[in-house]
């Protein structure tokens, strides 16, 4: 059976490989050419955004954050990507590479081999956007140079030293980043060709398509930059073709050509869409990584036999952290952020360059910080070299009890161990119900499968003979499918298929159960029948396959009842009874089924190296632990709240805050790291105590804002920092497992009278039921983590019961205090134009946090205070007081203020002519002005310009009024001078009758 399977897997892989070349069968997901192009939210630059949307007047450089925000949320537009779909050709890449990283990360380690890739890169203008006419500014970018040349990029990523900077600074290359992550074994390498010019304007290639708003012709430009590149340098195309990425001819060399230029890296001459797209605005192309001609699988060169699939594509001020964040994508790390560009984010941010390390540094995205451990160790297991010494700890086989690991730096690639990935064991997922009785058969989920069920049976002489059973399904169409054999032949059935246009199979289910017409429910469960009248009399082995291609897929095929009939049932097997067949991959599950593989993985990080950039931002340097699960594939935290296939694990759970609200995961996670140091000082987080020990059963889901926590599983896991140096170069960490036995316990989340309650037991064999008493006289529960309202305040005993596969009771019984209704008010002292704030506050539960807006643009987040008031009026001060238990409730207060007005002048003189300008402050802000010259003249302008007749000393008088007819009343003296003549004209007059006396003297003589 396992050499089938291997045989099967190559012909496969092969099969869909082949089919990719032939233009008749394409594998890209749609049939049609993918024109739209992504947006890749993680370089996505804020600040410069709004800088160009004040450059072009689409907002004012007076505008208030909330204006701000709104501006950005609305240039950003969807961020999503969800129209935008890549081809099948690079997911089998993908899946293949990840599936050889999960098969060999355990010996994924140091071995010394060099990886050399070469990029083609090529600089594309367009005819009205030229790159020696960009009509930058040095205030327009950090990256503003007066001109920028092909040598410019080629130092930029290739260069071994280093490039210039613009202030002539010595700057990390691409090149040099390789080589710091990877211990000095990955060459990244290549040649920089341009500039050439596009056939049509900027805006034909990066405006945005109304339906989708994305890019519309961005592989249009590639096409001509590559093509036009080629023929002007006459390009020896079999250069860049050394890999063969997709195993096109499959014989598992990855290291040959294949055809297909390797990589393609393209700059264009304007600024990036993601960076407020300069003069162009959203009509700049952003930045990404995608392909060409999806539904061939590539573009062939003209002149060549060479073909362009995919590319990267950055802006002229592309810094180091654009490029070696887009190449990762090329080398197929996916991204760490939400994809679909939320607010908040992933809780990743700074901590991975394939986040938002991409742009850290004093000149931002010039020092990128490192690659998280999960791109470390997948680029390990392709490509060989140096990136990781990875100490590797299987959970469940490890005994209770402690062990020490001392680590190095992530940054270190020299000696000792600079990651820890700790393998814990799948948690149980809920799945839909058996169709009858307690128990169903499931194929399972996943790439590269050949799973199977059978069993043996005697099909009866005489008589017909059926086979039956019900079934739902979720299968890839034709690219994955199910069977039933009879001693290894499929059969025909009542929904079985007799062609597939990718497989030499027959006799197969494919597609989904839920589209035939008459399936039962949501699930779309539905009768099979097969007729097997044609081994009557003989002894058979019945089998149920189920067999998958490397990418996407469905949940699969789920079997209940299976029935043998001949007249009458002969044989049955509703999942019931264990052992009544041969699961090979199959499973037999309940409601629940076991989960995708998860782990930990334990870094050190510093602000040395690579990861210097880290020494730029609020980050505290510390002991990392990161949460990698494989049920989900992204890190869509707005959709999955606390989950996500990669996350950092946040030490310090007291929310960051920011201008009165939870600031974003990228501020949430400044103090991630486990560690003894206090950490760094941050004007939104109050909380600098370093916390040493990670418990998995405490709660690190952030519930004030789950989108920027994690949901982990408790398996009686802790890590502790035992030593630490102070630069973070060093430290040594105590990895325990708790006991065996059976300890239940639980945590809870209080939102005033609604309270969530999660699970946190350990130990058993881990197949747990569930008893919850809430402690009220209601009803109990058997969820996992049940959700329970109470009706009034009070203090509550909650008793959790649990009971595992084997019998064994265990109960575990908290208070779980519910606080009356929250109640403020908002206490006022006026003193002229200062107002002295506090609160009344009764309810909730403590501790408090305050959000105080004065009605005038100013905000505190303070318990008490005072403000001072520029001018005089009536506002209306807010207190929005938030409580532990979440209640939130809004008190207002009225308040007159007083301001006193002051008011002054300056004067200038040219000649006779005197210009004033006025200063004021306080009052109600609303100024009429009235100006006496002193001459008689006056003026009613803040600041007017006057022309005496006369020199002279004259004394000026400004009388300032505001509405409420306060007056403020201020003079001074000036003086005045005509300009003198300087005597240039009387000169000039005694000259020419000098001279024309002279000429009448000589016409005498």
């Amino acid at each position: 059976m396992y050499q089938r399977k291997i045989m099967m897997k190559i012909k496969l892989l092969t099969g869909l490989l082949a089919a990719a070349l032939t233009p008749s069968v394409s594998l890209a997901i749609n049939s049609a050419e993918t024109s739209v192009t992504p947006k890749d939210p993680a370089i996505v630059n804020q600040e410069r955004i709004l800088y160009w949307m004040e450059q072009r007047g689409e907002i004012k450089p007076t505008a208030t954050e909330e204006e701000r925000q709104n501006a950005i949320k609305a240039y950003l537009g969807d961020m999503s990507n969800s129209s935008v779909k890549g081809p099948k050709l690079e997911q089998v890449r993908l899946q293949k590479n990840h599936s050889n990283y999960k098969s060999g990360q355990v010996l994924a380690q140091k071995n010394g081999q060099n990886t050399t890739v070469k990029v083609l890169a090529v600089l594309i203008d367009f005819p009205d956007l030229k790159h020696d006419a960009h009509g930058l500014t040095a205030s327009d970018t950090d990256m503003y140079y007066s001109s920028y040349p092909v040598s410019h990029y080629q130092d930029l990523m290739f260069s071994t030293t280093g490039f210039t900077g613009p202030s002539g600074q010595n700057l990390t290359s691409g090149y040099q980043y390789y080589q710091n992550e990877s211990g000095g074994t990955f060459n990244f390498s290549g040649q920089t060709f341009g500039w050439v010019t596009a056939d049509n304007n900027a805006k034909y290639y990066g405006e945005n398509d109304a339906d989708t708003d994305n890019d519309k012709n961005v592989p249009e430009l590639i096409k001509e930059a590559v093509t036009k590149a080629v023929a002007a340098n006459n390009i020896n195309l079999d250069e860049y073709d050394i890999e063969d990425p997709y195993d096109l001819n499959g014989n598992g060399n990855v290291n040959e050509p294949d055809g297909m230029i390797d990589h393609v890296m393209v700059y264009h001459s304007s600024i990036g869409e993601e960076a407020g797209g300069g003069s162009l605005a959203s009509d700049a192309i952003w930045s990404h990584r995608f392909y060409v001609d999806t539904n061939t699988n590539g573009y062939t060169i003209p002149g060549t036999g060479k073909k362009l699939f995919g590319y990267t594509i950055q802006p002229i001020d592309a810094a180091t952290g654009v490029v070696v964040h887009e190449f990762g994508h090329d080398l197929g790390v996916p991204d760490e952020y939400d994809i679909d560009g939320s607010e908040i984010g992933s809780p990743v941010a700074y901590w991975s360059v394939m986040a938002g390390g991409s742009w850290a540094g004093d000149i931002a995205g010039t020092q990128p910080t490192g690659f998280s451990p999960y791109a470390r160790s997948y680029f390990q297991t392709v490509f060989g070299g140096n990136w990781i010494n990875e100490e590797v700890i299987n959970f469940d086989a490890m005994e209770p009890g402690s062990r020490t690991i001392d680590l190095v730096e992530a940054v270190n690639h020299d000696s000792g161990i600079n990651q820890i990935r700790i393998d814990v064991p799948p948690t149980h997922v809920e799945f839909d119900a058996p169709y009858t009785g307690n128990y169903q058969y499931y194929s399972n989920e996943g790439h590269y499968m050949d799973n199977s069920l059978s069993f043996n049976a005697n099909i009866p002489a005489s008589g017909t003979t059926s086979l039956s059973m019900k079934a739902r399904w979720d299968i890839e169409v034709d690219y994955d499918y199910a069977q039933v054999l009879v001693n290894g032949t499929a059969v025909a059935g009542n929904h079985t298929k007799a062609t597939n246009q990718y497989h030499n199979v027959t006799n197969f289910i494919t597609g989904a159960s839920k589209d035939i017409s008459g399936a039962e429910g949501a699930l779309g469960w539905v009768d099979l029948n097969f007729d097997l009248s044609a081994y009557a009399g003989q002894s058979v082995t019945i089998e149920i396959t189920y067999v998958t291609d490397p990418a996407v897929g469905g949940y699969g095929l789920v079997v209940d009842d299976i029935a043998l009939n001949n007249g009458a049932d002969f044989y049955n097997d509703g999942a019931e009874t264990d052992g009544q067949v041969t699961l090979n991959g199959f499973l037999r599950v309940g409601s629940t089924k076991p989960g995708k593989p998860q782990n930990y993985w334990v870094q050190l990080r510093s602000s040395n190296g690579q990861d210097e950039g880290l020494a730029k931002t609020v980050y505290t340097p510390g002991v990392l632990v990161w949460f990698a699960d494989e049920a989900y594939s992204d890190n869509k935290v707005e959709e999955h709240p606390g989950h996500g296939f990669l996350g950092v694990v946040d030490a310090d759970q007291n929310p960051v805050m920011r201008n009165g609200v939870i600031a974003s995961s990228t501020l949430q996670v400044i103090d991630a790291a486990f560690g003894l140091y206090t950490q760094k000082n941050y004007s939104g987080d109050s909380h600098l105590s370093p916390t040493a020990k990670f418990d998995d059963s405490l709660d690190y889901s952030l519930p004030e804002q789950p989108q920027s926590g994690l949901v982990l599983p408790v398996n009686g896991l802790t890590i502790e920092v035992k030593a630490q140096a102070s630069d973070s170069s060093t430290a040594t960490v105590e990895i325990s497992k708790a006991s065996a036995e059976l300890v239940a316990n639980f945590n809870f989340d209080v939102d005033y009278q609604t309270v969530t309650f999660t699970d946190s037991t350990v130990g058993g064999d881990k197949n747990y039921s569930y008893l919850w008493d809430f402690g009220d006289g209601s009803a109990t529960s058997t969820d996992k983590a049940p959700t329970h309202s109470y009706a009034q305040s009070g203090v509550y005993d909650v008793t959790l019961t649990v009971t595992d596969g084997e019998a064994t009771v265990h109960s575990k019984t908290k208070q779980v205090s519910i606080a009356d209704a929250l109640q403020v008010e908002v206490i006022t002292a006026v003193d002229g134009a200062t107002v002295s704030v506090s609160s009344n506050i009764a309810g909730g539960a403590a501790d408090y946090s305050y959000a105080w807006n004065f009605g005038d643009g100013t905000t505190s987040a303070e318990a008490t205070g005072q403000h001072t008031y520029a001018n005089t009026g009536d506002y209306t001060i807010t207190l929005v007081v938030t409580s532990a238990d979440k209640q939130q409730v809004e008190s207002t207060k009225s308040v007159s203020v007083v301001a006193p007005m002051n008011a002054s002048f300056n004067s200038s003189a040219d000649g006779l002519k005197a210009s004033f300008t006025s200063s004021v402050s306080g009052g109600d802000g609303s100024y009429s002005y009235a100006w006496n010259f002193g001459d008689g003249s006056s003026s009613t302008s803040a600041s007017p310009s006057h022309t005496y007749a006369e020199s002279g000393a004259y004394t000026v008088e400004l009388k300032v009024t505001d509405s409420t007819g306060v007056e403020k009343v201020v003079t001074k003296s000036i003086s005045v001078q005509k300009k003198s003549s300087g005597g240039g004209g009387s000169t000039s007059l005694w000259l020419i009758l000098l001279l024309a006396a002279s000429s009448v003297l000589r016409r005498k003589r």
